[in-house]
Parts: C-alpha cells; structure tokens; sequence
C-alpha cells in the first residue's frame, strides 16, 4: 500500500502525481489542525477527521458502495484516530488523500477549513498557495560544521532531515587535516642532514579543494531530494562560500542572492527572515506581473472570467495564468466531449458533479501555467472571482 507522511515533504512532483490519480472514489480531506496547546490536547483534530470520515462515509453509501467496501476504503485514515504521536506532530493544516489501497497525508503550515471531497479524482485548490507567491522556497545552511536544510514560505521554517544524504561536517569528508596543519618529516638522500616540510591541508589550494569536494557531497545528497523541484534556495554562508558552492551545484534555482556570516549558532527562525527578504520580491514580483497583464489585456480576446470558456482552455493547456477568488467554487459538470460546462443548478447527474474552480486550476499548473488565490480586492478585475490569461 502506497503511503506519505508528513516526514516526506510536499514537493512539486508529488503534487503532479496527486494531480495525475484518476480512479473511483479518490477522497480528499482537509482539516485545520494545531502544533500544540488545546488544539492538542483536547483532540479537536482528532473530532474534525472523525466526523469528515463520517460524512464521507455517508457520500460513498449513497454512490453504492457496501458497508464493507467503504471500511475498506476509509481503513487507514481512522488508524490515525489514535494515533497519539502523529497528532502531536502536527502544523496548521491537515491534507489526506486516498484511492484504492493507497493513501497519502501531509501536515502543512496552511489554514485549512474543514472540508471533504469525493471524486474520480484529488480536490487540489486549497494547497495551491504552497506553490505560489507566499509558497515554497528552501534554505540551506552551510559551514565546515553545519549542514541544514529547511522548507520556508512566508509564515514558516521546517526543517527536513537530510542525515542519509549529505555529510554533517567537512571532516565526515576530508578528514580532519583541513583543521591541523600536520607537518610531515621527509628525510633527505645522501645521509645530509635535513629535512622537508608539508604542511597537508593547510595551504590555501588545499583548502578550496577540500571546500569543493565538501560542497560536491552536500550537493550530490540534496540533488537526490530536489531533483524535480524548481523552487527556490538560498544559501547561508559565509560570503565566500557562496561562489563555491554556485559553481559546484547542480540545483538550477540557487537563489543569486544569500546570507551572509557564519551560520554555525544562529537560530533557524532568524535565518529564515533574513531570507524571505531575500526572496519577497521574487515572489511578489510575478504576481503583480501576471495580474498587469491581466489588466492590460483585459480589452482584447486573451483574457476571460467565463468558467464556460477557463475550463475547456485549461484542460487543453491554453492557460497561461490563473487568478481564483479565495474562498470561490464553481461546482459542476465539464462535458469533454461537447468541451461545454453545466453549471450545478442546470446539471442533472448530481453524482457527475466536480469543482470547477479546481479542474481549472489543476490543469493549468499541469500545462506549466501559474495559479494564483487572491482576496476578492487583489482580483485582476473587480467583480471576479476567476479571471484567466490566454496563451493564444
């Protein structure tokens, strides 16, 4: 039975994987959750993913299943009712997501609402802004004696264990000669008294080197994790590590800027707000791109807030950029055949019905487009609450 837990990271690629499951019956829960205080310890997580099991239970009954199909589907989702360790190791939000045998959760630093959805295929919106401009970057802290990695957006640091895949210091490398200059006696030919002397790791050739190849097994373990991502890092380092490591990685969003000093005792959460410094504009900067265009194509025949005309464009990759409303859905029926969509007051087959709002944002971000969730005033366009920019 395929299963993911909060120790595997959300990365963009499982995100595809969740976005590419079609099958009967795939269930999406989510719940908000707390890290720690009355939230814990009252078990209001618990009670929510009860009584969301429960109302799918009841969705399920009503599309046919049998009493022991739907225990089956839902089997491992109420193990972790009391499962007390789990529920104390938790963020903000809770996703789960199951179809057949398999089963995946995550605990994510997003304010979730309760919410359950039940589908031939996964419910993905509400972890849109994980991905998007307050969404996902990595920052690396790195000195001869400190190798970190952490998972950062605007509102949190997590760090991600990285143990089985890089060194923890340079020694675990080189040895411990790049921090004793070790002189080594090389007595002369001929019986003349005298001697030579080398000084092994000690010279400022054998430092880069050493550096280097301490960089290369950091980066050779970190490329087997965020090979398939494309977010991006920055590094902490003292300054003249940077260029090193820049031209040794084989990661192709090493953010250009970095933090600068020696990182060995400094404390994540202070790292990590020097860092979403660093990279604010980079994430702002292409939302208030995106929603210009908008703006300024607003007139001509490339941009739409008819979910009529968004859906079957998404679906046949046509989007370029997505903004949704947050807290909007449209609920319906796409007709793929007819490329026509029935809204849910017109549609017929209830058990046929789906997020629009959802479709539309999946297929988007599987066409390489960008999703963006924005309060009703942030909209492109007043008065929306989808607006897309065409790429044709």
């Amino acid at each position: 039975m395929a299963q993911k837990n909060r120790d595997t990271i959300l990365t963009a690629q499982e995100f595809r994987e969740l976005a590419a499951v079609h099958d009967n019956h795939c269930i999406s829960i989510y719940i908000p959750t707390g890290r720690t205080g009355e939230e814990v310890d009252k078990k209001h997580g618990q009670l929510r993913l009860k009584n969301s099991l429960k109302a799918i239970g009841s969705t399920l009954e009503e599309k046919g299943l049998g009493e022991n199909e739907i225990q089956q589907a839902l089997d491992r989702a109420e193990e972790l009712l009391n499962d007390v360790h789990f529920w104390r190791n938790q963020s903000d939000g809770l996703a789960l997501f199951l179809h057949g045998s398999s089963f995946y959760h995550y605990a994510l630093p997003l304010h979730f609402k309760s919410q359950v959805y039940v589908s031939d295929h996964f419910f993905l919106l509400p972890l849109i802004p994980f991905f998007n401009d307050d969404g996902k970057f990595y920052m690396l802290v790195l000195s001869q004696q400190r190798v970190d990695l952490f998972e950062c957006s605007r509102h949190f640091v997590t760090e991600i264990y990285i143990e089985d895949l890089t060194p923890d210091r340079l020694e675990d490398v080189v040895g411990y000669d790049y921090r004793e200059s070790s002189l080594q006696h090389r007595s002369g030919q001929g019986g003349v008294a005298g001697a030579m002397f080398h000084g092994h790791g000690a010279g400022k050739d054998d430092k880069k080197m050493e550096t280097e190849k301490f960089f290369r097994a950091v980066d050779a373990g970190l490329m087997k994790l965020l090979h398939n991502e494309d977010a991006p890092l920055v590094l902490a380092c003292v300054d003249h590590y940077y260029p090193v490591y820049r031209e040794i990685t084989g990661y192709r969003h090493l953010f250009d800027k970095h933090i600068g000093g020696n990182p060995d005792h400094e404390d994540p959460l202070r790292l990590h707000e020097e860092a979403w410094l660093l990279v604010e504009d980079h994430f702002r900067g292409e939302r208030m791109v995106r929603k210009k265009q908008i703006q300024d194509l607003s007139a001509g025949g490339r941009t739409s807030a008819a979910i009529g005309d968004i859906v079957p464009a998404s679906v046949e990759g046509r989007v370029d950029t997505l903004f949704i409303q947050e807290g909007k859905d449209r609920v319906g029926i796409y007709d793929r055949t007819r490329r026509s969509v029935v809204l849910d007051e017109d549609a017929g087959d209830r058990s046929c019905r789906v997020s629009l709002f959802n479709m539309a944002a999946v297929h988007t971000l599987q066409y390489g487009g960008r999703v963006f969730l924005s309060p009703a005033d942030q909209m492109p366009l007043k008065g929306t609450e989808i607006q897309a920019l065409m790429r044709y």
